[in-house]
């Protein structure tokens, strides 16, 4: 017999998810003393429905998707358990947006141009607003921002296979974030992966959103994005 926690553990091993992801599924899996060939349904509405007591709706949400994942995936595999209707699904409501606006980015760009230190490959007065152009242009995550290649620009659009969720996701590049790539050192075929790592780039937009007095990280670039895009 399969344990869910065993199983979780072992998809998160095979597809490669992020570490932060891995732990999310440890915590769900430590809850639930299930085995996959024999999960029903019902196992899982009561799991939500007692779930929705304690905790908050949007956890349980979560905690249905990830749950579901595990078992279309075991499904997927050929292999037989006894889910053999939908999973309940879990009313909730997210909190509002919180995204930087336009006269935020602004100010972010003119402190990132200013911005001392760098890696060994390139100053951060140039990394960083080209990041930040780049970002807000495409909406991208920063695990795809730092896959991105020079020879997937075509014209101003750039076609990138997510990592997370492995659809394609196309966009127009601005004329500024063009032109900010084009400044870059060229390390081999990556625009960002040959000039900084994951970690470094975390922390440098840490200390980029500190000294232009706002609040948020990284990931509000991909929020902006959006909530531009949505605004247009």
């Amino acid at each position: 017999m399969t344990s869910i926690k065993d199983y979780a553990a072992s998809y998160c091993l095979t597809k490669g998810v992020t570490a932060g992801y891995a732990r999310q599924y440890r915590i769900l899996c430590n809850r639930l003393d299930w085995h996959m060939e024999t999960l029903t349904t019902d196992q899982i509405d009561t799991y939500l429905t007692q779930a929705l007591d304690k905790l908050r709706p949007v956890t349980v949400h979560r905690h249905r998707r990830m749950i579901q994942t595990l078992v279309r995936e075991w499904q997927r595999a050929g292999q037989v358990n006894m889910c053999t209707r939908p999973i309940r699904r879990v009313q909730y409501h997210l909190p509002p947006v919180r995204a930087w606006s336009r006269e935020e980015m602004g100010r972010l760009l003119a402190v990132a141009a200013q911005m001392t230190g760098g890696t060994r490959q390139c100053p951060y007065k140039v990394l960083l607003p080209t990041w930040i152009r780049v970002a807000f242009s495409t909406g991208l995550r920063r695990s795809d921002l730092l896959s991105i290649e020079h020879g997937q620009i075509r014209a101003n659009k750039i076609a990138v296979c997510q990592s997370k969720t492995g659809h394609v996701h196309v966009a127009t590049l601005s004329p500024a974030a063009l032109a900010s790539i084009a400044a870059l050192p060229k390390r081999g075929p990556k625009i960002f992966g040959g000039l900084v790592s994951g970690v470094q780039i975390v922390r440098a937009i840490r200390r980029l959103v500190k000294q232009a007095g706002l609040c948020g990280s990284g990931k509000w670039l991909r929020r902006s994005s959006a909530t531009y895009a949505e605004m247009q």
